[in-house]
């Protein structure tokens, strides 16, 4: 504009660049109001922490500044000569050495120059301007042969370590300051290209954009890789009625996408025909993108997409969702719905998922049908609608500690300003009738009614769990759940309080555990029939006998150490053979008078089906085996056969009062 000047620009940058990293020591600095005279100098070299503004913010930047400068003269007609160094500057994982601008500013003239390095690689900038008139300029910018992987980790971080690729640019700049209409740009990158394991995409010729009269031209270019071919070129003017010209057609294997990510698995498709038009005011994209069996996993997401086919139309500033199909998870998913891009970002899409296997919470499998809705737009957005549990399940290495321990802890919720945090959820969570889930150490029938609130960074549940039946094996003992009720009440996050009531037999004592709270810190009482004292009680449970029944003092670190080489080799043999419990008591026998070793194991054959089997090894004759099978939630028959070789048939009636 007219009343751009670059001489105060320029000077006043650099005094205050100057004055900010000595901190006001080391300058001279002076100015007179009325002659409107300045004199600047920096007696010695000043080193001071670079932008703390920005690192205040949260900004991952980390460096050195120096500064040097002399110069006099008034804001119409400076000389000034200046040096700006950064030995080292750190953004993230990238880390650019040798940065160096300098400034000379004398007869109405400016020259600039600019140098750094990063990843072994060099860039400069030059550039001369005159100060008065219409501020004719003359710029370059140069780079040596820069690795991909450096500059794209600036802004993903998640880029593989080991990726190879390279990039090359050189620009110029002339012409006028204050008549941009009359400034010409050249921009052209002779070498562009990436490689990770066997994919590799590439510039097949120097990708070039050119600006004279007011319009930015992309030249015919053409990206090549693995399975990939997309061209493009277009006209966009920036001053003038002329319509914009852009094209992008091909086709784009999304292996590549593993490029940005080694975490991410992906394959399939994209054919591109995409033609844009209108005004720069308000620019029109039409035409459409197919996807052709396109599948997407991350080790961070528990379920992927595969074989996902349809059509994506862009029309009247619109992407409309077209037939889209895939599988999640073993199941079928559908979407449909539409994006609007003008004139504000509008979503508005429906999915729709039958019969899909959900690995999640950790050691859980679950079959869901879900229909669900995401409206909004990039402000805030909603996640609605509602999901159906038709089956639980546990994975082969389920274990109860690592199972619960995921919804214990106090962590705080992810900071941050992203698309996640404005995504409000609110998607209820049904079973679809009485479900049973089995594993070796646990066993659980009930229903659920729960709902799934929060954020999607941030996703909280509530609601209520009720289990009439189930079992589960701890500590090598078996316990039987009568009834089971957990609600989750807290709305800030997910806190099981569970209110449980557990029946187990222990050397014909029957006892019952009523725990009641939170996973974390759970309270339990205790009853037991015939009547025994808590403390009796609770050796039981963790001894196996009563205090009055303990082992003899002279015993006891020989007991100790024996025990607990024990349960470690039960514990691996569990692991190891799937057995529900395995016992191994080394110093506990029958009914000899010596103490001797004792082999007890428990293995859950079916869901209704549970062996036992246990046996002094000292004696053959010691020997118990039983079988008991669920016949109805009421109802239960065993068979036995005891030491003495005989056997029993028992039939048990349950019933609540």
């Amino acid at each position: 504009s007219s009343t751009l000047d670059l001489q105060r620009v320029l000077t006043t940058i650099v005094a205050h660049a100057v004055r900010l990293s000595g901190a006001h020591t080391g300058v001279i600095y002076e100015y007179d109001e009325v002659t409107q005279a300045f004199h600047l100098r920096t007696t010695h070299g000043m080193e001071e922490e670079l932008l703390e503004a920005l690192q205040a913010k949260g900004i991952d930047l980390t460096g050195i500044l120096k500064a040097t400068a002399r110069g006099s003269g008034t804001f119409d007609n400076p000389q000034l000569t200046a040096t700006i160094e950064i030995p080292q500057l750190q953004y993230r994982q990238t880390v650019i050495t040798g940065i160096k601008a300098d400034a000379n500013l004398a007869n109405q003239r400016a020259e600039l120059a600019f140098v750094s390095g990063i990843a072994n690689a060099t860039v400069k900038a030059h550039a001369n301007l005159n100060l008065t008139g219409d501020y004719y300029t003359t710029g370059s910018f140069d780079t040596t042969t820069v690795p991909v992987a450096s500059l794209l980790a600036v802004y993903i971080p998640t880029v593989p370590t080991d990726m190879q690729g390279q990039m090359e640019m050189h620009a110029t700049v002339k012409g006028p300051l204050k008549n941009t209409a009359g400034m010409e740009a050249h921009v052209v990158i002779p070498t562009l290209s990436a490689s990770y394991q066997a994919m590799q995409i590439a510039s097949a010729r120097p990708i070039r954009v050119d600006y004279a009269n007011s319009v930015i031209s992309l030249q015919p270019g053409e990206i090549q890789g693995t399975d990939t071919s997309l061209r493009f070129q277009g006209r966009v003017p920036l001053q003038n009625t002329e319509p914009l010209t852009l094209t992008a057609q091909g086709n784009v294997n999304l292996r590549l996408l593993r490029l940005l990510s080694s975490d991410l698995k992906s394959s399939g498709d994209l054919a591109i025909n995409l033609h844009g038009g209108g005004s720069t005011q308000h620019p029109e994209v039409q035409g459409d993108i197919r996807l052709q069996d396109v599948a997407l996993s991350t080790l961070s997401v528990p379920v992927g997409l595969d074989k996902v086919n349809g059509t994506l139309t862009l029309a009247d500033n619109r992407l409309q969702i077209s037939q889209l199909t895939g599988q999640m998870g073993g199941g079928d998913i559908t979407a449909t719905g539409g994006i609007a891009l003008r004139p504000q970002l509008q979503m508005n899409v429906a999915v729709s998922a039958k019969s899909v296997r959900l690995r999640y919470p950790e050691g859980m499998r679950s079959l869901i049908n879900s229909d669900l809705t995401f409206a909004g737009n990039s402000d805030a957005a909603s996640l609605d609608g509602r999901v159906l549990i038709d089956s639980l399940g546990f994975s082969k290495d389920f274990d109860i500690a690592d199972f619960t321990s995921q919804f214990s802890g106090n962590a705080p919720p992810p900071a941050g300003n992203t698309f996640a945090d404005k995504v409000k959820l609110n998607i209820a969570v049904q079973s679809t009738a009485q479900l049973a889930a089995v594993s070796s150490e646990l066993s659980l029938e009930g229903q659920a009614n729960l709902r799934v609130i929060g954020t999607a960074s941030d996703p909280v549940i509530v609601g209520r769990t009720e289990l009439t039946s189930g079992e589960l094996f701890f500590m090598k003992r078996r316990y039987q759940i009568e009834r089971a009720i957990v609600n989750f009440t807290d709305p800030n996050r997910t806190t099981p309080v569970v209110n449980m009531l557990i029946t187990t037999t222990i050397n014909q004592y029957n006892l019952s555990l009523t725990v009641i709270g939170p996973v974390e810190k759970l309270r339990t009482s205790y009853v037991s029939d015939p009547p025994l004292p808590p403390v009796d009680i609770i050796n039981l449970i963790a001894r196996g006998q009563t205090t009055e029944e303990a082992a003899p003092p002279s015993m006891g670190a020989n007991s100790v150490i024996a025990n607990g080489l024990a349960s470690q080799v039960s514990g691996k043999m569990e692991k190891l053979a799937g057995l529900s419990s395995l016992q191994i008591d080394p110093l506990l026998g029958g009914n000899n008078s010596n103490p001797s070793a004792r082999v007890a194991l428990q293995q859950r054959v079916t869901k209704n089906f549970l062996f036992t089997f246990s046996t002094d090894i000292t004696s053959a004759e010691q020997e118990i085996v039983q079988g008991e099978y669920q016949i109805n939630k009421r109802w239960s028959v065993s068979a036995t056969r005891d030491a003495s070789g005989g056997f029993s048939v028992d039939g048990k009636f349950h019933s609540t009062f």
